[in-house]
């Protein structure tokens, strides 16, 4: 053997990598339920698809109601906005490569699951996710939130940290255009195999964005249903710390100073605005009810008031007193009770920058030759289908049928989300929704993801049907899961191989309460399972009422496959 025979590498070509930015053809702007179309034209020839993003600008906006913070998901950022996602083949034929249907149900899934320090902070760089805030911590041993920075949040201005005083309201205007670059989680762009888009004649791409309701979040520092000690606490009506001044039932109250516990210790830590309306509730739940509506009129840091200054918040006017409830003391904590009114989201600028790829010249025109000559190519991706059933909250067995016909699936991941019908305010506010954990001191921690997460509620166990047997052969118990006592393991073990089966690395079970998913791994490794003639079943069962309605999306991971010919191109799933 030669000796520069390692160095040969015969089949290897030169190629070059750029990028290019396909603007969207059917608009400038979009808001909610509308569809973004992108038409890449088979000029483009190559691209490396993984590399490849979605990117555009998005705006926030509020009408009606009183002022407070909005945001989008901590966790999928702009992601949250994409409903459904249709890819069609360019050219005459427009054939379906890929759909996606509550496309962010999957993705908040993979974002659950598959992160960690590193990849949430990339993803709040990049995709308009949020990233939990030091300066604006919990001190009273709460869960660490990742909806707590009112200081750098890049959907609305934060404070000036020079200004002591802040006496303006919060308006539209405070609300920030956030840039996102988006990778698009399906699985030809999840692909890092080069994709021949003149193969395809082009490729045509259906964005479908979300309704209002489901992308809406505000602040955990502002709310009572979520992590109630994360709220600024009330300190005194006067600011002493010798004498303080506590208000009880029937007294005016015109100001409010808070302690310096979750590190309020200046003006721009203070999650509530200029016109914010107010409430109080002891740490055990118990709210007041006033006579007039307690609205901040200007925040001070008054430096003299206690042993090393407090935040002053005054209100509006006098006559305001406390008509019933415990009244105020140091053990309450101050929230939100402002209506969101009617809020919206703008999205625009948006282009698909792709990573094109130059081959060298003769490449393109050997291959298409082959092609011609009868040859074919072949190209493999990892995708999902999503099969839906609804589950009424009376139903305490359910029996789900899954009409699979892929030839070669990988995995199931079954979620069973919730399907009541809410108003924006009220998933925002997490009034009524699922309720994830009692820790201790969180109070009570409630989900205001309606729709996006799968919950537990009161599942007892569950085991699939196919093949004419039971798998796994013994039920799987959840019930240390849905009672919040503990974890079921066998189903986190479950879980795992099923999420690795999906191509989601699972560096994280931190979220298997707050989205509960029921996983099967139905091969492992590389290995494939057909699906085709095989009655496919997922029993449930509940010990009483499920809690609530459900709405399972069971999304089927299966390698599908595009066989490239000269006479056009034919989709294997």
């Amino acid at each position: 053997m030669p000796i520069n025979s390692f160095w040969t590498a015969d089949d290897k070509i030169p190629i070059a990598q750029k990028k290019v930015s396909v603007p969207s053809d059917n608009g400038l702007e979009y808001s909610a339920g509308q569809k973004i179309i992108i038409n890449v034209p088979p000029t483009v020839q190559y691209i490396q698809p993984r590399e490849s993003y979605l990117s555009w600008d998005v705006k926030l906006s509020q009408t009606g109601g009183q002022p407070t913070r909005l945001m989008l998901d901590e966790t999928l950022g702009a992601q949250v906005l994409i409903r459904d996602i249709f890819i069609y083949s360019g050219g005459v034929g427009n054939v379906l490569l890929e759909e996606y249907q509550n496309y962010n149900v999957l993705t908040n899934v993979k974002y659950d699951y598959e992160t960690n320090a590193t990849l949430r902070s990339k993803r709040s760089l990049t995709e308009g996710a949020l990233h939990h805030s030091v300066q604006c911590r919990g001190s009273c041993g709460t869960t660490e939130s990742h909806k707590n920075d009112c200081v750098t949040n890049p959907y609305f201005k934060g404070l000036d940290e020079s200004a002591s005083s802040v006496s303006a309201a919060f308006t539209n205007d405070d609300y920030q255009t956030v840039r996102c670059l988006l990778p698009i989680n399906t699985g030809i762009f999840s692909n890092d195999k080069v994709f021949p888009v003149l193969m395809t004649e082009g490729l045509k791409i259906e964005i479908v964005l979300e309704e209002n309701t489901n992308v809406f979040r505000r602040l955990d520092t502002v709310m009572p249903t979520r992590m109630l000690k994360n709220c600024p606490i009330f300190h005194s009506t006067n600011g002493s710390d010798v004498s303080p001044h506590n208000a009880s039932t029937g007294v005016d109250i015109t100001t409010m100073y808070f302690t310096r516990d979750n590190n309020m210790i200046n003006t721009p830590q203070v999650p509530f605005v200029v016109g914010e309306k107010l409430g109080l509730s002891t740490f055990a739940g118990v709210t007041s009810t006033f006579t007039k509506d307690p609205i901040i009129s200007q925040i001070d840091y008054d430096s003299g008031a206690g042993y090393s200054g407090l935040i002053k918040v005054t209100l509006n006017g006098s006559g305001m007193n406390i008509a019933s409830g415990s009244g105020i003391s140091q053990e309450c904590v101050v929230y939100s009770r402002s209506d969101i009114g009617t809020p919206k989201f703008t999205v625009s600028n948006v282009e698909l920058v792709l990573q094109q790829l130059t081959m060298p010249e003769g490449y393109t025109r050997k291959m298409m030759s082959m092609m011609k000559e009868g040859g074919s190519m072949n190209y493999d991706f990892l995708s999902f289908t999503n099969y839906k059933y609804s589950q009424l909250a009376s139903d305490t067995v359910a029996n789900i049928r899954l009409p699979l016909n892929q030839s070669r699936a990988k995995s199931i991941l079954c979620i069973p989300t919730d399907s009541t019908n809410r108003t924006v305010a009220a998933d925002a506010f997490a009034d009524g929704t699922y309720l994830i954990s009692e820790e201790d001191n969180d109070y009570l921690n409630y989900s205001d993801k309606t729709g996006l997460v799968g919950v537990a509620d009161t599942i007892k166990d569950y085991q699939f049907f196919y093949d004419g047997k039971l798998n796994p052969s013994r039920k799987v118990s959840c019930e240390k899961t849905s009672s919040r006592t503990s974890i079921s393991q066998q189903h986190l073990i479950e879980l795992e191989k099923a999420l690795a089966q999906s191509k989601i690395i699972p560096y994280s079970f931190r979220a298997f309460q707050s989205n509960f998913v029921i996983g099967r791994a139905l091969s492992l490794q590389d290995g494939v399972y057909d699906c085709r003639g095989k009655d496919f079943n997922l029993q449930v069962e509940y010990p009483a009422t499920a809690g609530h309605n459900h709405l399972w999306m069971n999304w089927v991971g299966h390698i599908r496959r595009i066989v490239f010919k000269g006479d056009g191109i034919e989709l294997l799933v």
